[in-house]
């Protein structure tokens, strides 16, 4: 089951729709410990929504992009954001 933190993690996903970027300027950009935002990178890397590319440098993946076009849609207690990013990762391969 996928368990987010918002709004750090939707704020995560939105700044690496930017582009790739380092853990340590995106806790500077959405203002918030380093700590932090690298244990949700970790997180957000094994949900597939993020890949770290080497030397700490982190992009957002297709999954990810999905993932925030649908966060609203997000439920701690149901898998529902996870089946819909499934579904139409699924559809797009």
């Amino acid at each position: 089951m996928m368990l987010l933190q918002l709004p750090t993690d939707r704020l995560i996903l939105e700044e690496l729709q930017g582009g790739r970027n380092l853990g340590a300027n995106i806790a500077d950009e959405i203002d918030r410990h380093k700590k932090t935002v690298t244990k949700r990178l970790n997180q957000l890397e094994d949900y597939d929504l993020v890949r770290n590319i080497g030397r700490g440098v982190y992009e957002i993946t297709s999954r990810g992009e999905i993932a925030l076009d649908h966060i609203d849609q997000y439920d701690r207690e149901s898998d529902q954001l996870e089946a819909i990013i499934d579904a139409e990762f699924e559809s797009t391969e």
